[in-house]
């Protein structure tokens, strides 16, 4: 097997044992993270997110980044995949809004429909 072969094995290795970590979350949030995103303040929602995991303990909570939702107009974005619920994107995120996401969507499943995409 040459060089090539074997990095894409690895690479498929990678991949699987990812998407299988992933999926073992109950439930899964991912902020945006492309250059518009992160100059909406997609980062400081990313810290917020990190930082109510931690003071709530949600470990059954995955944070997670993915790339560009072609959405600039409505940036930070946000998406939530909650076990046995509809994924939900929420649009011009704030910390502060996340902490409502958190605690209406995730906590007490209920949308907060007005800043859904």
């Amino acid at each position: 097997m040459n060089p090539l072969e074997q990095i894409k094995i690895i690479q498929e290795e990678a991949r699987t044992r990812v998407s299988e970590e992933k999926s073992s979350y109950p439930i899964r949030i991912f902020v945006g993270n492309a250059t518009c995103e992160n100059a909406a303040g997609a980062e400081s929602v990313y810290k917020e997110l990190q930082a109510i995991k931690k003071e709530e303990k949600l470990d059954q909570l995955y944070i997670g980044q993915t790339g560009c939702s072609g959405r600039c107009d409505r940036e930070p974005i946000v998406q939530v995949f909650v076990e046995n619920r509809i994924p939900t994107k929420y649009c011009e995120m704030t910390p502060d809004k996340i902490r409502k996401v958190i605690k209406d969507h995730v906590q007490n499943k209920k949308i907060i429909k007005e800043w859904t995409l």
